[in-house]
């Protein structure tokens, strides 16, 4: 699962990035650690290599606030040499329900020049269903007319015995 290759720093300085998986499946609450895989193919050092964790949503109808998914979305590698690489975790929480796709953009340190963006991955996140008050009136009426009945027949049973 390689990234794309473009030049950072110089024509002989390039990154690369890829996760660690392609797809996750969880629900809304839980959370995953994915790591990707940063690294510097090319024959020059990489130069300072700021790393930025997105999130998209594939779902017309979900605005995603990527601050609320991850509380780390950017950490910077000093400087990689030729051959050199290194791994991120990224902690992230599903907070909507749908189907997601998170990705890397790693930014040269002059802050000019191409992007290189990592293959995503794939969030499907299923809803958690929730407790609701839909059958909770029969259940509070009936319990304690129950248990009034229950301790009047014993308070009868004893008053009978005497």
């Amino acid at each position: 699962m390689a990234g794309l290759l473009f030049a950072l720093a110089s024509p002989a300085a390039a990154a690369d990035v890829s996760f660690d998986r392609a797809a996750v499946a969880m629900s809304v609450g839980e959370r995953v650690t994915l790591a990707s895989t940063i690294s510097n193919p090319g024959a020059g050092p990489s130069g300072q290599i700021l790393a930025h964790l997105n999130v998209v949503s594939l779902t017309d109808s979900v605005y995603v606030d990527p601050e609320d998914w991850s509380s780390e979305r950017s950490q910077v590698i000093e400087d990689l040499g030729p051959g050199e690489a290194r791994t991120l975790s990224w902690p992230i929480q599903a907070v909507d329900a749908g189907s997601f796709a998170v990705y890397v953009v790693l930014l040269p340190d002059t802050g000019r020049g191409p992007l290189v963006v990592s293959p995503p991955v794939h969030l499907d996140v299923a809803g958690k269903r929730t407790l609701d008050a839909g059958g909770a009136l029969p259940v509070v009426l009936v319990v304690p007319v129950l248990l009034g009945l229950g301790a009047g027949a014993i308070r009868y049973r004893r008053a009978r015995n005497r």
